[in-house]
């Protein structure tokens, strides 16, 4: 479906483990990380570094070039880039992610259009817009649509050669309803508008991006509801409703990872003003590394097990005997656990930089870095403490939330 060249540079790589990719460079992801945090973006360099390893293609299909992971898989991943810096874990889930779920619906053509290009990244801008904002507004053209939209938290777009744009956010002009079509729009035909000045995630450059009277021609179109769970693909993660979730829960989990890694080294050498000993002696950093790791192990127990256990339960194709959507009693549990891992991390690093006292609030320590990426991931709508309560609900007899149930809408 894509040039023999891109399957085989695929094939090639993947002879060495993504882990170990990773590890071999670290130094590079260090450097973008700050460099990030300066840019208030990923610097292209970086981004370039990390295609070539295969950073933004591992959850396609090996169809397309890609190493067809699962989510723990994918969830290891983000969590090893995570750990050495945040931003840079956050620009690797997202476009990971977006790669893999706009393929959902797409007809061939415009898969082999998109994906014959190694370093494909594609962006997505669906928050509120934070500026200049021309509407959410698009209208037939012939057999095209022209679109007049501003969004948010487009996350990697300095860096990205398509931008998605799913109709549910739009409205019809003519009809004043959501759009019957999604659209992809390729790099030259959307702006860049800077709107992200955060301290936390502060390198993802997620400012908005915005189409003013943007010809999408027939050919560039998906179906309104693009990220409807697949039957084109046989990996069960293009059938899992979780798959934007597990990966902002992933990133949380590596920024605790990294955080109490980062801790541990500090621990070995400080000592504090007006002790006399160093940190690994003192009892309650002891038993505060041990709750911190107690934590975080239990919190990654939980979503690796329940995304295990949901993508056991799709299994194959449906014309296989598999599932198109998950029963809730499988659905349910693995929303539950992204959101806990973000929320538990969050705790988790806070009281590690409390533990760190005043050198963890210096900006030339990494857990003053941490301890903003980790509120600013929990503070992601898909993962944010609001999800215990939609939750809960369910659990005493209230119906799911739609927002929910729509994930898993079969087209």
């Amino acid at each position: 479906m894509v040039r023999a060249e891109i399957i085989e540079r695929q094939k090639e790589i993947s002879k060495t483990p993504m882990l170990e990719r990773i590890a071999a460079m670290k130094q590079s992801l260090v450097a973008a990380g700050d460099e990030a945090q300066e840019l208030r973006h990923l610097p292209g360099w970086a981004s370039k570094e990390m295609a070539d390893i295969g950073l933004y293609r591992y959850a396609l299909p090996h169809e397309l070039g890609g190493e067809n992971l699962r989510a723990r898989q994918q969830i290891e991943i983000i969590e090893a880039v995570s750990a050495i810096d945040g931003s840079v874990g956050w620009c690797v889930q997202i476009s990971s992610e977006i790669n893999a779920l706009v393929i959902r619906q797409m007809e061939p053509d415009l898969v082999k259009k998109i994906f014959d290009d190694w370093d494909v990244l594609v962006a997505s801008g669906h928050g509120p817009a934070n500026g200049p904002n021309p509407g959410r507004k698009v209208r037939r053209e012939g057999d095209g649509w022209i679109i007049n939209y501003q969004g948010g938290f487009a996350s990697g777009c300095q860096n990205a050669t398509w931008n998605y744009l799913m109709g549910p956010m739009c409205v019809d002009e003519d009809t004043g309803e959501p759009a019957d079509a999604s659209f992809m729009v390729p790099r030259g035909e959307f702006e860049i508008i800077d709107t992200w000045d955060t301290a936390g995630m502060r390198g993802s450059g997620s400012h908005d991006v915005c189409m003013t009277d943007c010809y999408v021609p027939p050919e560039h179109l998906l179906p309104g509801r693009s990220l409807a769970p697949s039957e084109k693909w046989d990996n069960p993660t293009f059938r899992n409703p979780t798959h934007a979730i597990y990966n902002k829960a992933a990133v949380a989990l590596g920024v605790c990872r990294g955080a109490i890694d980062n801790f541990i080294d500090l621990a070995l050498g400080k000592v504090p003003w007006g002790s006399t000993t160093t940190l690994k002696d003192q009892p309650q950093v002891q038993y505060r590394i041990g709750e911190a790791q107690a934590k975080l192990m239990a919190a990654r127990s939980f979503v690796m097990e329940t995304q295990d256990r949901l993508e056991e339960h799709l299994g194959p194709l449906p014309v296989n005997g598999g599932r198109l959507v998950p029963e809730w009693e499988y659905f349910r549990p693995a929303l539950l656990a992204c959101a806990h891992a973000a929320q538990t991390s969050r705790e988790v690093v806070n009281m590690i930089n409390n533990t760190a006292a005043t050198t963890g609030s210096r900006m030339d320590s990494p857990l003053e870095r941490q301890l903003r990426d980790a509120q600013q991931a929990a503070n992601h709508a898909l993962i944010s403490y609001r999800h215990y309560e939609l939750l809960g609900k369910t659990f005493v007899g209230h119906e799911p939330a739609d927002s929910y149930m729509a994930l898993c809408q079969p087209i």
